[in-house]
């Protein structure tokens, strides 16, 4: 019995569920990742986070560039994210060296579980991860091919979620993973629930100036995959005809990285923000353009649709590109509205809706209803929740 009792104390405690990732916890929490990994913590209670060390990528990659935190980096983004979550306090650490007696390992991106692999196939971990656009995955681009068979031959890998058509197919089609271990969601994580979205504040009945916003995180010069440049142009040009229209940047964008002289006074950059910020930002939003572009980054690189998602939540018209056709279940020019990542076209929009606000509103109003139709984030963390612990179900009757 002593013995029994002397081994117990040295052996890992079993874990249904670990998720990994390189930018979990944030230290001011937002976005979609936080909001599901909060979700998946508080939905599987055996589940826990871990935020990876720096780990340099195998010879498959096109990137070198590390993935991962410091342990010192790490320690200082929980104390501030406990902040905003203190009930995961013990459910967030550093990842060691070696983990073991792990049912299941959950990641983000190609590249980060392409990074990770090594690290999951030593400690021997079974793992699922979700495959959306960005993260180094790119159509008919060599590298992220090799990764991606790499990666679907591992003997510890179980699935892959995909959240737009031109993947799945494109998996298929390229016969890198067979249907059967494919799970697709589409779309992306709207980070608000239905009963908190406040009430809509209208132009002209609550304020004076109808309001145009850009949402987004900057990856290139000038933000041209997102359509950064697309979105100042556009400003500078509305500007002049209407002087009731005011513009607003939330993301990692500054009045340096385009000449804004000449709109200086009617454009307003916030930097990220978090949560809570953004409930009270988009109630006053009136439009939300997400021109992004294909191919801008790397070979092969597309961003998710719909981009800006978080906007339709709110009433806010959403512009935004879809030139893969990855629209699965929006109506152009009903509930969204769906733009060409050029110039001109952007503005015929733009003023349409401009001088005819009730349109505007009303393809707002319908755009909020199918959002929580299609990207509901509690019907969506339930069937990410509910494909995971089949998982995990099937790895404890081995």
């Amino acid at each position: 019995m002593l013995f029994k009792f002397l081994i117990s104390l040295f052996q890992r405690p079993k874990h249904d569920l670990i998720i990994i990732d390189d930018q979990f916890p944030q230290p001011y929490p937002f976005g979609f990742r936080n909001f599901e990994i909060n979700g998946i913590l508080k939905n599987i209670p055996s589940s826990i986070a871990f935020s990876m060390f720096p780990i340099k990528p195998k010879e498959d990659a096109w990137f070198s560039h590390c993935y991962g935190i410091k342990k010192k980096k790490f320690k200082k983004n929980l104390k501030n994210y406990l902040m905003y979550y203190p009930e995961n306090r013990k459910r967030i650490h550093y990842l060691p060296k070696h983990l073991h007696s792990v049912q299941l390992c959950y990641s983000y991106f190609l590249a980060q579980t392409y990074t990770l692999l090594p690290y999951l196939e030593k400690n021997k971990i079974p793992f699922v991860f979700v495959l959306y656009p960005g993260g180094a995955f790119g159509l008919n681009n060599p590298s992220s091919d090799a990764m991606c068979k790499r990666i679907f031959s591992s003997p510890y890998f179980r699935g892959v979620i995909v959240t737009q058509h031109i993947t799945r197919n494109y998996l298929l089609e390229k016969k890198l993973c067979p249907k059967k271990l494919i799970h697709y969601e589409f779309g992306t994580y709207i980070q608000f629930f239905k009963n908190e979205i406040p009430n809509k504040i209208y132009y002209p009945q609550n304020k004076n100036t109808l309001d145009i916003c850009f949402v987004a995180c900057k990856y290139s010069s000038q933000g041209v995959d997102k359509g950064y440049d697309l979105f100042i142009e556009t400003a500078k040009q509305l500007s002049p005809k209407y002087s009731f229209v005011r513009f607003h940047v939330v993301g990692n964008f500054t009045p340096n990285d385009i000449d804004i002289s000449s709109i200086n006074d009617r454009i307003t950059f916030y930097g990220f923000q978090n949560k809570d910020f953004l409930l009270k930002f988009y109630s006053q939003m009136d439009i939300c353009i997400s021109p992004n572009r294909l191919e801008k980054l790397y070979h092969g690189n597309f961003d998710g649709f719909p981009l800006g998602a978080d906007a339709l939540a709110f009433g806010c018209t959403l512009l935004t590109t879809d030139e893969l056709k990855n629209n699965d279940g929006f109506t152009d020019n009903k509930d969204i509205v769906i733009i060409k990542p050029e110039i001109n076209h952007i503005l015929k929009k733009c003023i349409h809706l401009i001088e005819n606000i009730p349109q505007m509103y009303q393809i707002g109003k319908q755009g909020q209803i199918r959002c929580f139709e299609l990207l509901d984030p509690e019907s969506r963390l339930k069937n990410i929740t509910q494909f995971l612990s089949q998982i995990i179900k099937q790895e404890t009757i081995k």
